[in-house]
């Protein structure tokens, strides 16, 4: 006959495992622009076709990345990356403006992939950087096709860079750790004074 003993309770706990925090993708590419005609007529197409993907569109406040990246965005102090927020509401009050080849190809990038893009015409004038943030749910793929396409099209890659940023801590203050509001105190002439 088999008895039933309780299992016994380890000695030590198996740790509590906590959520993975969601980290930060940053994309760097560093091209250089061979025939500018072609880069000038690539980035102008592509921020058209961005445009039209968001033409008469009444949701556009409600796209999931707008609202994702708004609250990322918002809870930093500093943000770092681009404002997908700006942008979008360029587009949807109809100022958004084209003509420089570096500000078209990152709007389109933003307007397309929905991730915070920057193009930056860098010293030389022929190379060009592109950073590009990304979380889990942002399309980083297509944003890097995009860039890579483009590129192969007007110039050369010269370097590309994909690293992990992590989200920068908030300070938070306790009770016990702000700062006490100035006491008032009676001076000797029977008025008060702040300490």
């Amino acid at each position: 006959m088999q008895t039933h003993r309780p299992a016994a309770t380890p000695l030590i706990e198996a740790p509590v495992s906590t959520p993975v925090v969601d980290e930060c993708r940053r994309l760097r590419i560093v091209a250089r622009i061979e025939t500018p005609h072609v880069w000038d007529a690539t980035a102008t197409r592509l921020l058209d076709c961005a445009r039209r993907r968001w033409q008469g569109r009444p949701d556009i406040e409600q796209h999931p990345a707008l609202c994702r990246w708004s609250r990322i965005q918002d809870a930093q102090q500093r943000p770092e990356q681009p404002c997908l927020r700006t942008l979008f509401a360029a587009l949807a009050s109809g100022t958004l403006i084209g003509g420089d080849p570096c500000v078209d190809l990152a709007a389109a990038i933003m307007l397309l992939s929905s991730c915070p893009a920057e193009a930056v015409r860098q010293s030389d004038q022929d190379t060009v950087r592109f950073s590009v943030y990304a979380y889990r749910d942002d399309d980083l793929p297509l944003a890097e096709d995009l860039i890579t396409t483009t590129i192969t099209a007007c110039g050369t890659v010269l370097a590309r860079r994909c690293t992990t940023l992590h989200p920068p801590q908030r300070l938070t203050t306790t009770a016990v750790d702000a700062t006490a509001p100035d006491l008032l105190v009676l001076n000797s002439l029977g008025g008060t004074a702040a300490r």
